[in-house]
């Protein structure tokens, strides 16, 4: 497996900045093109939500949440969790994996996103580097297990 981090290269500002919602329009392009290559289509979104929740509340609270399987059955549903969880303004956050070829993405909180391919897929490129910047980060898949739905025990909600 290869993990790549897609990073948008402007500063997050207002809502309304249109360079912001091209590098969200962008990134969510590259994340859905590299879950489903080859016509993938068993993905499922793990995230962690306060029992009884809204499952688009986004916010959860530490000793309290935990963590939820849902499953993203069509392409509009996949595409709508990938561009929520990139997008700065939007509270959601989760790790999708396919259970069928174990690509999976997760995204940090302004707009990048680390997608994790088999060794045989094609790294992402991206179509306009003034807007988004594709690294190869082979380093992360082997400090951490946030593609396999990291549990956090004690301190849940804090980073590893």
């Amino acid at each position: 497996m290869k993990v790549y981090g897609i990073f948008t290269d402007i500063e997050i500002g207002e809502t309304s900045d249109t360079r912001v919602e091209a590098c969200v329009s962008l990134v969510t392009d590259l994340v859905d093109d590299c879950l489903r290559r080859g016509g993938d289509r068993f993905h499922h979104a793990v995230d962690w939500r306060d029992p009884g929740a809204d499952p688009d509340a986004g916010f959860w609270t530490a000793g309290v949440a935990e963590p939820r399987v849902s499953q993203l059955d069509t392409a509009e549903r996949l595409r709508d969790r990938v561009r929520r969880c990139v997008d700065p303004f939007d509270a959601t956050w989760c790790t999708i994996r396919s259970i069928a070829t174990c690509r999976a993405a997760t995204f940090g909180s302004d707009g990048q996103a680390f997608v994790c391919l088999r060794d045989e897929d094609a790294p992402p490129v991206s179509p306009d580097p003034a807007l988004v910047i594709v690294e190869e980060r082979p380093g992360i898949l082997a400090g951490f297990d946030y593609f396999d739905g990291w549990l956090p025990g004690e301190g849940a909600g804090e980073a590893p």
